[in-house]
């Protein structure tokens, strides 16, 4: 008890009882006699009067212990409250964010506690010291928007508070308590109120800060990228802007893009139905594409091919976020190598894996120096007749079957031998020993990317899924 409430209340109980002296004690200290009369006034607290003026002041000191005992209960409440306002309003604008206020309500409230953005992603979940492990439930589960959501049979295994976290009539998330470990009190429904509160103003004070810059999911975009923050100014970042820095991403170069990167990230967001981050480089359009499934490439390579048109793009494959670095070197690469000889039918939008290593070379070369590389490589092949174009053909299903004659004859049609005949064609027209040379090889298969890109008729398309097994050569 404060040492001014308890002064008062000992003169008061004195005043009231007409003479004698007041003390407060512990009920198993309250040794009474005779001539004392004893009073409770809060929780573990006896007044004691010794000697009062009458008969009366029992009467007297009973009311004013009632009154007294419902003040102190409001003071205690009240001073709870503004202990807790003070260290949420603390919080505000301070290093930890919306996990920070969201740990401080679970504190608090002694209740598991759980804060949703305005998509119903999970943003931050804490819970009391010493609480046992629970299963968190998504909004779509929890079912109530506002308000406390029942316990059923059927549902939920207890009841769930759930309260919007607005700032001036915007609602910005919510926030959700738990009934765990103990039942919901009315002084949890002002803690998640109050934390609400401050969780809307917390979101609308980030959303202001990060609408000064340029843009807000473009910066962290470029962030991501660079690998030039920590990992939790990255999340924290993330969490004001409604977006999951630890998730697998493809990254996507695209050259000659539209000019408005959002809008070309809001469509692609549209199309596939996940989260697109979208930043602009030295010569196009970056954009992070959330890797929620399998599969995800090639739905990335349909969708950017259907939105940008001619522009060209590489596709990484999906990457975790501290190797989107490399992930971003990789599509440039995919990006230069098309730009650079793309052919009238050839994809535009490729992937990584549809090139392979090869497209170092070939996008970091000369122009004039890959086509010279080119011709000396495959030049007897490129003269359009029939025949030559039925060995390209073939050297590439001895490529696309790990270089195995058996498989590729199979894959053909045809008997092993003519397989092994063709490829001795090949090292008789060009000097290159395909069917033993690694060096050979790597040479023809370097040269034989480069006519893809270009899309060269006697080759499937790099962006084919699978080769034609039916188609024969002569």
């Amino acid at each position: 008890m404060n040492p001014r409430i308890r002064d008062a209340v000992l003169a008061q109980a004195a005043t009231i009882a007409g003479a004698g002296r007041a003390r407060l004690c512990s009920p198993g200290e309250a040794a009474l006699d005779e001539t004392s009369v004893a009073v409770p006034v809060a929780p573990g607290t006896v007044l004691v009067v010794e000697d009062p003026a009458d008969d009366q002041a029992r009467e007297r000191l009973s009311a004013f212990a009632a009154l007294a005992s419902a003040a102190l209960g409001e003071t205690e409440r009240l001073a709870a409250e503004v202990a807790a306002e003070r260290r949420l309003s603390g919080l505000i604008g301070g290093p930890g964010g919306l996990r920070a206020l969201v740990s401080a309500c679970a504190e608090l409230s002694g209740k598991v506690t759980m804060l949703f953005d305005a998509q119903e992603r999970l943003v931050a979940s804490d819970s009391p010291p010493g609480a046992s492990p629970i299963r968190l439930r998504s909004l779509a589960e929890i079912g109530a928007r506002d308000g406390i959501a029942a316990a059923s049979l059927d549902g939920l295994p207890r009841r769930h508070l759930v309260v919007p976290a607005t700032h001036r009539g915007e609602t910005f998330g919510r926030l959700v308590l738990v009934e765990h470990p103990s039942v919901l009190r009315p002084a949890d429904r002002r803690i998640a109120e109050r934390t609400a509160c401050h969780a809307g103003t917390e979101f609308a004070v980030q959303r202001r800060v990060a609408a000064v810059a340029w843009n807000a999911r473009s910066s962290l975009a470029r962030q991501l990228i660079r690998g030039s923050s920590t990992v939790d100014d990255l999340r924290s970042s993330g969490e004001y802007l409604g977006v999951d820095t630890g998730i697998r991403r493809v990254l996507v170069y695209v050259i000659d893009a539209p000019p408005d990167a959002e809008e070309l990230a809001n469509a692609l967001e549209e199309r596939l139905g996940v989260e697109v981050l979208a930043t602009r480089g030295s010569e196009g359009i970056l954009l992070l594409v959330e890797a929620a499934e399998t599969g995800m490439v090639a739905r990335v390579k349909s969708a950017v091919r259907a939105i940008v048109g001619d522009a060209v793009a590489g596709v990484s494959t999906p990457t975790e976020p501290a190797k989107l670095g490399r992930a971003y070197r990789e599509a440039k690469e995919v990006a230069h190598c098309v730009h650079r000889f793309v052919g009238p039918r050839s994809p535009r939008v490729l992937a990584v894996d549809d090139l392979g290593p090869a497209r170092l070379f070939v996008a970091n070369s000369a122009v004039t120096a890959v086509r010279e590389y080119l011709h000396d490589i495959l030049g007897p092949l490129l003269t359009g007749e029939p025949a030559e174009a039925g060995l390209l053909w073939t050297l590439q299903q001895f490529f696309d079957c790990g270089r195995s004659v058996r498989v590729s004859a199979a894959r053909l049609g045809v008997h092993e031998n003519t397989v092994r005949l063709r490829l001795a064609r090949v090292h008789q027209a060009t000097g290159l020993d395909v069917a033993a040379d690694a060096g050979d090889q790597l040479s023809v298969q370097t040269a034989l990317l480069v006519l893809r890109l270009q899309g060269h008729p006697a080759l499937p398309s790099l962006d084919d899924s699978e080769t034609d097994l039916g188609r024969k050569t002569a």
